[in-house]
């Protein structure tokens, strides 16, 4: 008596239907490498929202104070530059 085997499929053989779900090998990248991408990419964030809380608030201030313009040129400097974003 002869056992009775299925013949296997191969990806070149698109007629045969697939006797078992196929398994894609995917390469994990490195755990630490994620970590450390996302922890300066955490740390940009907020760098970008402290300094547009700081100058936020020096706009704020100087519309407020309008006495405090011409103190220091660089806070003028960098409120005519929002001003002229806006």
């Amino acid at each position: 008596m002869t056992a009775a085997y299925a013949e296997p499929t191969y990806a070149t053989d698109l007629t045969a239907a697939p006797t078992a779900p196929t398994v894609a090998l995917v390469e994990q990248p490195h755990p630490v490498a994620d970590a450390d991408e996302a922890r300066s990419d955490r740390l940009a964030a907020a760098a970008q929202r402290r300094a547009a809380a700081r100058t936020r608030d020096l706009s704020a201030l100087l519309r407020e104070r309008p006495d405090l313009a011409g103190v220091h040129a660089p806070a003028d400097f960098a409120v005519d530059a929002v001003r002229w974003c806006a």
